[in-house]
């Protein structure tokens, strides 16, 4: 039985390669024309290591990435909110969290599959599925029939939008600027992320080789706002100059062709992730805002317990239920705990803010281990 997977993001290239360990065959349609290394930086999480490491690709990520001691929140003076130590261990193993370019990533997952495995300038406009059968058409006027089809084409995604037409995104009343600077941090800034939090604005920074920096800084914006591109980097330096150093230095150093601009989303509840022989995985399925960086995480999580339910069960019925009973749960918590999160950080009044980072300051060291053992552990 041949799958179809349609998008060759994080969810999709590592559902292949899950596929792929237990016999399954599968093709994977992407719309674009081919993969490039355009585009922001991830943080990997334990969770996410743990299933890449079976899928041997952990050491290989290591040593393209920069792992993380800690995920540190800061005021806007640097004084400390909170300090996440990035160690987790699952089944007795520990794992840490390893910040990466998100390109570099794809590639990676890429060159663990077969040559053929991927074809691009396939963009789906529809599928079209019975319980023995899916056939998804393309742009192209072309189609593909197989026995299954995982919708893997993010929060956008087509085949969520052919199969459940009702369902809808939640904006979140932030935007968010990302991009990848060339700069090399000072020695108190590395082998961490930091992250700070003003009144109505956030900027936080990793990095992610030896000279490359990324950095994601939001703000309180009415949705489908837009950029000068001449003047992008002194507006950011402008809006986000009372943040420490080097906040100012990383904005400059970043190629103005780099800096990417979204509004931040999340997609409401769905009540089943499947139909037919269709099933949704990642942002498809559940997208979060991205305040937990649990996004490609989440998604990576999916392709595991995917094709072990696929390989057990004899029908898609039994093995989309499986996995959706596996994991619907948690994947709703991420969401959750991220928009509550985006709450938080979104607070513009000046007397609000005091009090949410005195709370913060507060916060005893085992609560916020019992938060990250909820994102990090994995349900083996």
């Amino acid at each position: 039985m041949e799958g179809i997977i349609i998008g060759a993001g994080i969810g999709g290239l590592s559902t292949a390669i899950a596929m792929n360990m237990h016999s399954i065959d599968v093709k994977i349609f992407e719309s674009a024309k081919e993969l490039s290394s355009i585009g922001a930086g991830i943080l990997i999480p334990p969770n996410a290591m743990a299933i890449l490491k079976k899928y041997n690709l952990e050491s290989h990520i290591r040593d393209l990435g920069v792992a993380i001691e800690s995920i540190d929140i800061v005021d806007l003076k640097g004084k400390k909110l909170s300090e996440t130590n990035t160690y987790h261990s699952n089944n007795g193993e520990a794992y840490q969290t390893v910040a990466i370019h998100r390109g570099i990533l794809q590639k990676i997952l890429l060159n663990a599959l077969p040559t053929n495995t991927l074809v691009s300038n396939k963009r789906c406009i529809e599928v079209v599925s019975d319980t023995n059968s899916i056939r998804a058409r393309f742009g192209d006027d072309t189609s593909e029939t197989g026995g299954f089809l995982v919708g893997a084409d993010g929060i956008h995604s087509q085949v969520r939008n052919s199969t459940f037409p009702n369902s809808a995104l939640r904006y979140s009343g932030q935007t968010c600027w990302r991009g990848v600077s060339d700069i090399t941090l000072p020695t108190k800034w590395l082998s961490r992320l930091t992250e700070i939090w003003g009144n109505g604005i956030r900027f936080g920074f990793v990095p992610i080789s030896e000279s490359k920096v990324y950095w994601y800084a939001t703000k309180v914006a009415e949705k489908n706002g837009s950029d000068n591109t001449a003047d992008i980097k002194q507006y950011l330096q402008e809006l986000y100059q009372k943040c420490l150093e080097p906040v100012k230095d990383i904005i400059f150093n970043t190629p103005t062709s780099s800096i990417i601009r979204d509004d931040l989303n999340d997609l409401l509840p769905l009540k089943t992730w499947f139909r037919d022989s269709t099933v949704l995985i990642g942002d498809a399925a559940h997208a979060s805002t991205p305040n937990l960086g649990q996004g490609g995480a989440q998604a990576i999580e999916d392709s595991w317990f995917l094709a072990e339910s696929i390989s057990k069960y004899s029908t898609t019925h039994e093995a989309f239920h499986t996995f959706q009973k596996i994991r619907i749960a948690k994947a709703q918590k991420v969401v959750d705990a991220s928009w509550q999160i985006g709450k938080i950080t979104n607070l513009s009044n000046s007397i609000a803010c005091n009090v949410r980072n005195t709370i913060f300051r507060c916060i005893p060291s085992y609560m916020m281990k019992k938060q990250t053992s909820l994102l990090y552990d994995v349900p083996w």
